[in-house]
């Protein structure tokens, strides 16, 4: 027998409320360092020529003196490079009012509307270019820079989070759209 012509299938609806912090903000730049793959193998390069420059040095002259000499300015790169790129994160986070206002974020089998104090947005389905999802958030980017987080403090129990994770691998992944 047929469905009456009024009933419909249920739309999922998935509406979710906070304010993402530094700590968020930072755990979104670590996933994304590790998911640009161009990036992570240039840095990759980038320090194997530096280790083994320093290694060879050292393997030729095993001497105290020499294998401080040599580590020494590799440290000392390393913690300037991870000490530049926490400096700019904070202050990309700080300097950007938007990332601080509360959201609403209403996640639909069609996209997900962004709402503010300062306005709302949609982004559609065809939108989404990428997702990554980790421990600490969700990433749902919508251009090759900017992404809608979804922090774990976001979600009101681990069930509703693990629904949600599964709601948006199935329905936001690009390879879908």
């Amino acid at each position: 027998m047929d469905a009456p012509l009024w009933h419909r299938e249920k739309k999922m609806e998935y509406v979710l409320k906070g304010k993402l912090s530094l700590e968020d903000y930072t755990n979104f730049y670590r996933a994304a360092i590790l998911h640009k793959k161009s990036y992570f193998f240039m840095l990759l390069i980038c320090f194997f020529v530096i280790f083994s420059s320093t290694i060879s040095s050292i393997i030729k002259y095993p001497r105290i003196e020499n294998i401080i000499a040599q580590l020494l300015p590799v440290l000392f790169i390393f913690a300037i490079y991870f000490l530049i790129l926490k400096i700019f994160r904070n202050y990309s986070f700080k300097s950007d009012r938007t990332l601080k206002d509360e959201i609403i974020l209403t996640l639909t089998e069609n996209g997900i509307n962004l709402a503010s104090c300062r306005g709302s947005f949609s982004y559609t389905l065809e939108d989404f270019r990428k997702i990554i999802i980790n421990k600490k958030l969700i990433a749902v980017y919508v251009s090759y820079t900017k992404a809608i987080l979804i922090p774990r403090h976001f979600f009101n129990s681990k069930e509703e989070e693990l629904e949600i994770k599964s709601f948006i691998k199935e329905k936001y992944s690009p390879q879908k759209n």
